[in-house]
């Protein structure tokens, strides 16, 4: 395999001296066609400076990560025991000053990571990427197995099963409004769990989730519609599958040997990551498939002919809008690519590729309807348009005891019921309520500050974005012993989340090194023009996470829903590594040199 390092093929050994060299030799023919108006250079320009100001806010949003990662370690408060009687949505948040052993434990994560690196970028690319496939495969199965669940309480978890397997078993009957309405005293809905709406009251509310309840369709009519197990398998091979997606954008953005070597060692540490599996719900999947997507549309800036270029757009879109099916937020990566696109084409002045690209998403966002559309003609319901998206904003900017700032309250549902799912009146009420909010913030900046911080915090201050929590959020083939007993909820809980709080912090350390040493690449691409291929490899990561963030500002929070968007800055990271250790070759290379000066002078 060749080697590749920041888009330029060459021996790793001579980077540092190029890359100098190309800073203290600029090529003055840039300068004077811009200065010229060549149409081409103004274009490039304009895109280089686009991407600058979005990587300038990128970088001030992991700098403020960074400083919540600091000052901030939000613990879940547990109930009593393992399982499902554990969990919590509540946490204490430790507001304090970071310590010394804290600071100290980040130095040694650091030194050790870099040790690691060190040996790992020995092994060839290929060959290491089949190990971190392979041992994130294996680690995942591991501590499935270990788990072996046997049902979930997540509410939607159980709707959406309850919902599928109607539909596997061909239970239409299930989905008519008369079936177990409230207050119904007939054996079958006596049985049914408290918390598990009748299909059509639940689809009533939310109808978009028709689209994630079609994974649970297939995965049940081959598995069987309540084999736990079976549904995080396949969780565990499309995480896989997103590691070596993660893999392919580092490729595209410039990570060398190195680059690779600190990617591979970030993801196999990272615990998040691994336990992501266990979360029985279609977001691993839906996000899996969506950045699959993007690295197909990222292929088709690679090609040389018209025709794979348009074939790749069209394709990439498609399995974007799959992806969104699984999980409508996700339509912010699909959002994030036209972005990318847009920055390429504005370079290249291929329009062409915009017009196919901007086609192509329409044909996407309009295969993401079709879930509810099918839905509703085998079920021969109309569900209606259920609630409003401002139902979710005034979620994220409500705050009710005992819940988080911006956590799920029963306010939407008890709206919708109030209007008798009237969309134009829970609009209304929604409206209003933001604009409340809002002018309260603006009037009480204080309480705004507080509400804020805290709600990003629990968001992205949480060691284990929830991972820890959700692996036991169901029944045990075994109780919990062993493993999972000692790393839920005994004396290793407490060392694998300070673990996770050290972790997080230095990989918002190392992405912050990235973004930034990214940002000085692309002011300096004036001189030494980008691959399109990687001008939207490089938007792509920026824009999809400030998008992540930006949502999640004002959005629902819950940091299992962040940890997607928290794992597009992986690459960045890497590459901040990759740039450090550059660096430091290059000092000591001309520390080395200045010495043989001195020694040849003397």
């Amino acid at each position: 395999m060749s080697r590749t390092t920041n888009g330029t093929e060459g021996s790793t050994a001579t980077i540092p001296q190029t890359h100098h060299q190309a800073a203290a030799h600029p090529d003055p023919s840039a300068d004077h066609k811009v200065s010229q108006g060549d149409p081409s250079a103004v274009c490039a320009s304009i895109s280089r400076w686009l991407l600058t100001i979005a990587m300038g806010f990128e970088a001030a949003v992991v700098a403020l990560l960074l400083a919540l990662s600091l000052i901030f370690t939000c613990v879940f408060k547990h109930g009593n025991g393992v399982g499902p009687t554990n969990i919590t949505e509540r946490a204490d948040y430790h507001f304090r000053v970071p310590s010394f052993a804290f600071i100290g434990g980040c130095i040694l994560l650091f030194m050790a990571l870099m040790c690691i690196i060190h040996g790992v970028a020995q092994i060839k690319q290929r060959r290491l990427l089949l190990l971190l496939l392979t041992f994130v495969t294996i680690t995942q199965i591991l501590w499935i197995a270990a788990l072996e669940l046997t049902s979930y309480g997540y509410p939607d978890s159980q709707s959406l099963i309850d919902g599928a397997d109607a539909l596997i078993n061909g239970d239409i009957a299930r989905y008519y409004p008369t079936f177990c309405q409230p207050r119904t005293q007939s054996e079958l809905c006596m049985a049914r769990p408290h918390a598990v709406p009748s299909p059509h009251a639940y689809f009533s509310y939310y109808p978009f989730q028709t689209g994630p309840m079609l994974w649970y369709v297939f995965a049940g009519s081959i598995f069987g519609s309540h084999n736990i197990i079976a549904f995080q398998i396949l969780n565990a091979f499309a995480i896989t599958g997103l590691v070596a997606a993660l893999w392919r954008l580092g490729t595209l953005i410039g990570l060398d040997d190195a680059g690779h070597a600190t990617l591979a060692t970030l993801l196999a540490t990272c615990v998040p990551l691994l336990m992501f599996a266990t979360f029985v719900y279609p977001n691993a999947v839906g996000f899996s498939i969506t950045v699959a997507g993007v690295v197909l549309i990222a292929q088709a800036f690679r090609v040389q002919h018209a025709w794979q270029c348009v074939l790749a757009l069209v394709g990439g879109f498609l399995v974007c809008g799959i992806g969104v099916i699984l999980k409508s937020t996700f339509i912010i990566l699909m959002l994030a690519a036209i972005i990318g696109i847009v920055l390429v084409v504005v370079a290249n002045r291929k329009w062409w590729q915009g017009a196919v690209a901007i086609v192509s998403f329409g044909a996407a966002y309009m295969i993401t309807k079709l879930p509810l559309r099918i839905i509703e003609h085998i079920t021969h319901q109309n569900f209606g348009k259920g609630m409003p998206m401002l139902s979710w904003i005034t979620l994220g900017l409500n705050e009710r005891e005992p819940t988080m700032p911006g956590w799920w309250t029963g306010i939407p549902l008890h709206t919708f019921h109030e209007t008798h799912g009237d969309y134009a009146r829970q609009s209304q009420v929604a409206k209003d309520f933001v604009m409340e909010r809002m002018q309260y913030f603006a009037h009480n900046p204080g309480d705004g500050t507080r509400f804020f911080s805290e709600k990003l915090a629990s968001e992205w201050a949480e060691p284990t974005f929830m991972t820890s929590l959700y692996s036991q959020y169901g029944s045990s083939a075994h109780g919990f012993s062993g493993l999972p007993q000692w790393l839920l909820s005994g004396t290793g809980a407490a060392r694998l989340t300070s673990y996770e709080n050290i972790a997080q912090t230095v990989l918002y350390a190392l992405a912050l090194a990235g973004v930034v040493a990214m940002l000085t690449s692309v002011v300096r691409s004036a001189k030494h023009p980008m691959e399109d291929s990687t001008i939207f490899a490089r938007t792509f990561l920026c824009a999809a996470f400030l998008g992540g963030f930006l949502c999640y500002l004002f959005w629902e929070a819950k940091g299992i829903y962040t940890l997607p968007f928290y794992l597009l800055l992986f690459p960045l990271a890497a590459y901040g590594v990759q740039i450090i250790k550059r660096d430091s070759r290059f000092m000591r290379h001309t520390h080395s040199r200045s010495s043989s000066v001195l020694l040849d002078d003397a």
